[in-house]
């Protein structure tokens, strides 16, 4: 099954992984290729419930220990992509790794956020922490955190180059 799933990953088929991955087992590894590829598919509920259920721990308020600073990294992206900003950098602050480039590019995308906010909501941000329903945090990447390298086709570059795609893990 791993080998079917590195190429359909190659070939960036995010929903033939996702076909495979569902029954497959409840591991972080895999989950967090879910919950990746959910990602990258534009499925943010999913993703973040994927999340959710191995990130978390049983009461559902603290991340577990054992669980890897990229899977971490990967729940923030989804609550920030799912609009939970506050959230998104309370996962971001205890998933250690603060100078990890990942963890970077999300602080960055954070903070142009903010700067595109008007003086009140800024205000309103900074001091209660609270974010209009309809706000939107602009990625500069593609989301999501594999724990392992995929190389990807030749087809899969051709397609990153033609649409301006960063080229990534």
């Amino acid at each position: 099954m791993l080998q079917s799933v590195v190429k359909r990953l190659a070939k960036r088929d995010y929903e033939g992984v996702v076909r495979r991955l569902h029954s497959a087992g409840r591991t972080p590894a895999i989950r967090n290729t879910l919950g990746v590829c959910l990602l990258r598919l534009g499925r943010k509920e999913e993703a973040l419930s994927v999340f959710r259920q191995f990130v978390l721990s049983s009461n559902g308020v603290l991340e577990r220990s054992e669980v890897s600073s990229a899977c971490k990294r990967n729940f923030a992206t989804a609550l920030l992509v799912n609009g939970l900003v506050g959230g998104a950098l309370d996962a971001l602050n205890q998933s250690g790794e603060p100078d990890h480039p990942r963890a970077m590019e999300l602080r960055t995308c954070l903070r142009d956020w903010e700067r595109s906010l008007s003086w009140w909501r800024w205000l309103d941000w900074k001091i209660n922490r609270i974010v209009a329903k309809d706000s939107h945090v602009p990625l500069t990447f593609e989301p999501g955190e594999l724990e392992f390298d995929v190389s990807m086709s030749d087809d899969a570059r051709a397609f990153n180059e033609s649409h301006a795609l960063p080229v990534g893990r």
